[in-house]
C-alpha cells in the first residue's frame, strides 16, 4: 500500500563539516534556533518526515526479538510501526495499520504473534506483509492492499528502522560512526535495566542539552566531581550527524566517553558497561527519554553506576522542562551560542534548518 504520507522521499548526503573550534578558538557567536521552533506544531509537522521518516532511528533490540513471531511496537514521531522476527530469523517491519480500515496488526508493547492478522476485522497477511485473506469481505479485496514495509536492520544488537525507502541502508548511512564503538565489547554485555521519563519538552530541547558540556558544572555538580568536566570535549570527524564526547577521567570515574548520532541516538560508556540514551518525540510538546543499561557479567559496582546515571538523567530532565517552559512563555526569542562550548549546537541547528527549510 502506498500514499501514507504526502511528502516526496527525502535523502540528503550530509554536508562537509568545517573544522570545529578547539579550546578558545575565535569563532564568531552563533544564534540559536528561534523559540518558535521548539513549540510550533506546524514546524513539528515539517520536521517529521525529513528528520524522523528519512533517517535511521533506533527503536528496539535483538534481545526483544529472540524467537519467530516476536514483535516490538513503537510510535515513531506519530507513525505507529512494529518490528517482527520471521521464521527464517530475519527481521521485518511494517506500519502497524491494516489497509482495510486502519486497524492494528498488533497491540502496543512487546509480544509474540505467530500470524499477522488484523485485530479489528481479521484480515490476514503473510510474514512479508502480502495479503492472504480478507475475512468474509463479500468480494475480492482490491489490489495493492498489502502492508507497507519499512526498512529495518540490526547493528550490534540494536535494531534501527527507516521509513523512507530512498534512504541508503543502515551501515552505509552510519558512515564512520561504527568504528568509534569497535573497541567496546557490546556483544559480551547483558541487558540490565531500562528507565523511561516522559519529559515535557520538545525533542530539540533535550538534543541541545546533550550536545554540550557547558552546563555540567552548574547542572551536574556530582558528575563534574566524578570527571574533569571543565575539559569536556566534543570531537567531529567530518560528518555533522555524529560526534564523540570525552571528559578526562579521575580515579574511579563513572563517566568519560559519550557519543551522539543524528537525530536522537546517544551512548554512554561505563566501566564494564554501556548505556543507550535516546529521546523520542511524542508530538511537539513532549519527549520520552529512554535509558537502557548493559553490563558485562563481571562488572563491578553496577547498581551504583546505574543510580548515578539516573540521578544525572533526572537533573537533565528537570532542567529541560524548565527551559521548555521559558521557551513557551513568549519573552525569549533567540539566544547566542558559545564559540568555546556550544559549537555542536550550531551544527545540530544547521541540520534541523536544512531538513525543515524556510518557515517564513
Amino acid at each position: 500500500m502506498t500514499g501514507l504520507h504526502p511528502h516526496e522521499p527525502v535523502f540528503r548526503q550530509p554536508p562537509e563539516l568545517p573544522a570545529p573550534p578547539q579550546g578558545t578558538s575565535p569563532y564568531e557567536l552563533g544564534d540559536t534556533l528561534p523559540a518558535r521552533w521548539y513549540n510550533d506544531p506546524e514546524i513539528w509537522q515539517r520536521e517529521r518526515w525529513p528528520i524522523f521518516g528519512s533517517n535511521w532511528v533506533h527503536v528496539a533490540y535483538d534481545h526483544q526479538l529472540r524467537n519467530p513471531g516476536d514483535y516490538v511496537t513503537e510510535n515513531l514521531a506519530g507513525w505507529p510501526i512494529f518490528i517482527r522476527r520471521k521464521d527464517d530469523g530475519s527481521l521485518t517491519a511494517f506500519y502497524n495499520l491494516c489497509p482495510h480500515r486502519a486497524g492494528p496488526l498488533v497491540f502496543e508493547g512487546e509480544g509474540c504473534s505467530k500470524n499477522v492478522v488484523c485485530k479489528y476485522h481479521g484480515w490476514a497477511f503473510n510474514a512479508d506483509g502480502k495479503l492472504l485473506s480478507a475475512r468474509d469481505f463479500g468480494t475480492a479485496a482490491p489490489d495493492d492492499m498489502d502492508l507497507t514495509t519499512i526498512q529495518v536492520a540490526s547493528w550490534r544488537g540494536m535494531v534501527f528502522v527507516c521509513l523512507n525507502p530512498a534512504t541508503p541502508p543502515l551501515l552505509e548511512s552510519m558512515g564512520g560512526f561504527p568504528a568509534e564503538l569497535a573497541h567496546v565489547p557490546l556483544e559480551t554485555y547483558r541487558f540490565h535495566s531500562r528507565s523511561v521519563r516522559h519529559v515535557a519538552c520538545n525533542w530539540k530541547t533535550y538534543g541541545d542539552n546533550f550536545l554540550e558540556g557547558y552546563h555540567l558544572p552548574t547542572t551536574h555538580p556530582a558528575m563534574s566531581r566524578d570527571a574533569d568536566a571543565l575539559h569536556y570535549k566534543v570531537t567531529y570527524k567530518g560528518d555533522p550527524r555524529w560526534n564523540i564526547h570525552t571528559m578526562p577521567p579521575r580515579d574511579g570515574s563513572t563517566f568519560g566517553v559519550f557519543g551522539y548520532f543524528w537525530p536522537t541516538y546517544a551512548f554512554d560508556v561505563f566501566p564494564g558497561g554501556f548505556a543507550v540514551e535516546r529521546w523520542l518525540p511524542r508530538g511537539h510538546t513532549h519527549s520520552d527519554l529512554i535509558f537502557e543499561y548493559f553490563f558485562h557479567d563481571d562488572a563491578e559496582g553496577v547498581e551504583d553506576i546505574v543510580k548515578f546515571s539516573e540521578e544525572v538523567a533526572d537533573e537533565d530532565a528537570r532542567m529541560c522542562e524548565h527551559v521548555q517552559r521559558n521557551l513557551d512563555a513568549g519573552h525569549y526569542n533567540v539566544g547566542v551560542l558559545s564559540p568555546k562550548w556550544e559549537y555542536p549546537l550550531k551544527v545540530f541547528h544547521g541540520l534541523v534548518r536544512d531538513a525543515v527549510g524556510d518557515v517564513g
